[in-house]
């Protein structure tokens, strides 16, 4: 068994579609064999035979593609050799050439080739195969011969005695139609309009597995962190408010505590001490606070002139002095009512 995979395989198949074998051309082999046999190729071209093909010559205007076939039947009404109905038409952006074909056998076929899984992926008429010239192209097949005259007119002759007598003592060029077949890139593909191909594109998702798979443990691990960082936060912002909520506690023993930030800006204001949009005295309360630790016994509180006043008893006044000045604070004492001092803060030690 033959495992070699051709590049392109173009098979003639006969005018009469009930034949089972076909001819079959691939590089410099060629042959016979029933659909259900050929060689295995990647890409398999369609020929249609030249007895069910016809060439015309017209002026199209210029129009796309879709839009010019549709004016085909009409513009070749008076030429044609069959109902315009009968016949799927084929042309080219780069040129005049107009290839008809029996539809039917056309329609036929390709669903014969598509039952044995064979899609091709063009279809050209055996007269696309003979070149233009000047001079008189024949292609010869065995008895028969394919001719094309210098003013690109096609015919099939199955004597060879007729061409050569057509032809007189013409230039002529001579070619075994294998060799065409093989070695010619044909200017009009057949499967156009309806019979255009669609799309036989699948996408296989297989292919995306592993990425898939990697890039979903990636995002699991980033999830991860971006929950782990948020957790993180949110214990950082309860454990500052409780903080904040036992530093007001502290400084002020025996009041409820709502909410510290506000209640200290509040106790600021009405001792006067915290002006809008100035911040400064309820951070050194709050820095003083964390200093001091809990149980502070406040008297008295004040803020003037970027300087805290507190007025405590007398125990803890000068301890708390030491505290702040080891704090790098600025911090004096002086006397207040029998058995209590005030201590006057400011930010920094005064040079």
């Amino acid at each position: 068994m033959n495992d070699h995979i051709h590049t392109l395989l173009r098979i003639l198949p006969p005018c009469d579609s009930a034949t089972a074998e076909v001819r079959w051309f691939a590089g410099q082999q060629s042959g016979s064999a029933s659909l259900d046999k050929l060689p295995r190729s990647q890409r398999t071209e369609l020929i249609i035979p030249a007895a069910l093909s016809n060439v015309y010559r017209a002026e199209l205007p210029r129009q796309s593609l879709a839009k010019r076939q549709k004016l085909l039947p009409h513009l070749l009404e008076d030429r044609l050799l069959s109902p315009a109905a009968s016949l799927h038409f084929g042309l080219n952006d780069q040129n005049n050439k107009i290839i008809a074909v029996d539809r039917q056998w056309l329609t036929h076929y390709l669903g014969l080739l598509a039952e044995h899984r064979i899609n091709p992926s063009a279809a050209w008429s055996l007269y696309d195969f003979l070149p233009d010239s000047t001079s008189w192209c024949v292609a010869k097949d065995q008895q028969t011969r394919i001719v094309r005259s210098p003013e690109g007119q096609y015919s099939q002759f199955d004597e060879p005695d007729i061409v050569d007598a057509l032809i007189g003592e013409a230039v002529r060029q001579d070619a075994t139609l294998a060799d065409l077949i093989q070695n010619t890139v044909p200017g009009t593909n057949l499967l156009q309009g309806d019979f255009a191909q669609r799309s036989q594109w699948r996408f296989d998702w297989k292919i995306l597995q592993t990425p898939g798979l990697l890039l979903g443990a990636i995002f699991a691990l980033v999830l991860a962190g971006q929950i782990g960082d948020w957790w993180q936060l949110r214990s950082s912002k309860l454990a500052l408010q409780r903080e904040m909520r036992q530093t007001y506690a502290a400084a002020f023993p025996g009041e409820p505590v709502f909410d510290p930030v506000l209640q200290l800006q509040s106790k600021l204001r009405e001792r006067g001490g915290l002006s809008n949009g100035n911040d400064d005295g309820l951070d050194l309360l709050l820095r003083v606070a964390s200093i001091a630790g809990n149980g502070l016994q406040l008297v008295q509180l004040d803020y003037s002139n970027g300087q805290l006043i507190m007025e405590l008893p007398d125990s803890q006044a000068s301890s708390l002095q030491s505290q702040l000045k080891g704090a790098g604070l600025s911090a004096e004492t002086q006397p207040a009512a029998t058995g209590q001092t005030k201590v006057l803060i400011r930010p920094q030690a005064v040079k």
